[in-house]
C-alpha cells in the first residue's frame, strides 16, 4: 500500500479557488479511478490549512494517478494558490 500525508498552507485570497480545483480533482478521481483506496481532503485546525490523506494499492497506481491529464492539468493551477511548499509524509500499512 502507498501512502501520503500532504499539508499545505493557503493563500487567504485563493482560499475559494483552491477549494473549487480540489473539489473538481476529488470528483474526476471517483469518477476515473478505480485504485485510489482513500483521497480525502480536509480543512485543519490551524487556519488556512489543509491536509489530504491519500492511499493507493501501491506505487503504480499512484503513479498512474499523477500521470492522469486531469491531475496533470490541475496540479499547477492548485500549487498557485498555496502559501509555501507542501509538506509530504510517506505512510506506510503495519497491518
Amino acid at each position: 500500500m502507498f501512502g501520503q500525508l500532504i499539508r499545505l498552507k493557503v493563500q487567504k485570497d485563493k482560499v475559494a479557488e483552491f477549494e473549487k480545483l480540489v473539489s473538481t480533482l476529488v470528483a474526476n478521481i471517483r469518477a476515473s479511478e478505480p485504485e485510489p483506496k482513500t483521497y480525502e481532503v480536509r480543512r485543519a485546525a490551524e487556519p488556512l490549512t489543509y491536509v489530504y490523506f491519500i492511499s493507493f494499492t501501491d506505487a503504480d497506481a499512484y503513479q498512474r494517478y499523477a500521470d492522469a491529464p486531469y491531475h496533470r492539468n490541475a496540479a499547477p493551477a492548485i500549487m498557485a494558490c498555496l502559501d509555501g511548499d507542501p509538506v509530504y509524509e510517506a505512510l506506510d500499512t503495519f497491518y
